[in-house]
């Protein structure tokens, strides 16, 4: 199944930078439980590693690495990023992990 993958302007100018300065060879994608009542969250973090399985996404820049259970719960999601001083960084969002539109159904953080 190909990945279905929004990477807006915002971000791929973000992922420039971070390519200026490189602390692997990717950047891995992890899907997660993010609070209590199991919303999924994700994470972006450095990897020299690519796993047997793992999808490969090309930007102009950095790759970016996800592994089968992500690819499933990122599948018609939106890389963005805002430069907002009090909110500043990386949004990613997804039709599979957004059970819950607005926040949590627990409660919890996330």
């Amino acid at each position: 199944m190909a990945l279905s993958l929004e990477i807006t302007p915002n971000a791929s100018k973000a992922l420039m930078k971070l390519h200026q300065n490189p602390l692997a060879h990717y950047i891995r994608i992890s899907a997660g439980s993010s609070c209590g009542c199991g919303k999924v969250g994700f994470k972006m973090q450095w990897d020299d590693r690519k796993n047997f399985g793992d999808t490969v996404i090309k930007t102009t820049s950095t790759n970016l690495v996800i592994d089968r259970t992500t690819k499933v719960q990122l599948q018609g999601g939106t890389i963005d990023y805002s430069d907002d001083p009090i909110n500043k960084g990386f949004r990613i969002t997804a039709p599979e992990s957004s059970s819950h539109p607005g926040g949590c159904g627990c409660g919890g953080a996330h």
